[in-house]
């Protein structure tokens, strides 16, 4: 920290008038600034520890909220490429992508894994219901032959009832 007293800072509330936002949204986007650069200290400081900005500073926020405007542009990427980071900063976010880009492989193979089962289970399931098809069909034949067979012995005990019927039982035996 420094007791700075130089014109060509500005306080929060002159920067903030500045760039036409509020205080807090100032502080937001110095936050911004700070976590993606991975310094506390990016801005100028006063006695009162609160942060100053040069016309520079504004011209970045300006940038970096155009940016953030954008398709699919959040304001912690287009702070990433307005304000400069360590290549140590760049070489752990590749690891973390390196990292993301091995989950989502290790997702996908599982998720391919269990299509391939759901697969053979929709293969098996078609082979049983061709079966169960086909064992329906021969039942249904077997029933057809049953009730036929079935007919052709009703017309024949009917056929011995007719004959019995005509005269008394002794007369079977009297002829």
């Amino acid at each position: 920290m420094s007791n700075v007293k130089n014109e060509d800072f500005l306080t929060p509330a002159q920067a903030a008038k500045e760039l036409g936002i509020s205080v807090a949204t100032l502080r937001k986007y110095s936050l911004i600034v700070e976590h993606t650069t991975e310094n506390a200290n990016y801005f100028e400081r006063n006695s009162q520890n609160n942060r100053l900005y040069t016309s520079t500073n504004l011209d970045d926020f300006k940038k970096m909220v155009e940016l953030g405007h954008e398709p699919k542009m959040t304001l912690d990427l287009a702070a990433q490429k307005v304000y400069p980071t360590t290549d140590e900063a760049k070489t752990t976010d590749d690891s973390h992508l390196e990292q993301g880009i091995a989950d989502l492989k290790a997702e996908n193979k599982k998720q391919l894994g269990t299509i391939e089962k759901l697969k053979k289970e929709v293969s098996d399931l078609k082979a049983a219901n061709e079966k169960l098809e086909s064992s329906n069909e021969t039942l249904k034949t077997e029933n057809v032959q049953s009730e036929e067979r079935t007919s052709e012995l009703k017309e024949r005990v009917n056929e011995q009832v007719q004959d019995d019927k005509k005269g008394h039982w002794w007369n079977r035996f009297v002829k």
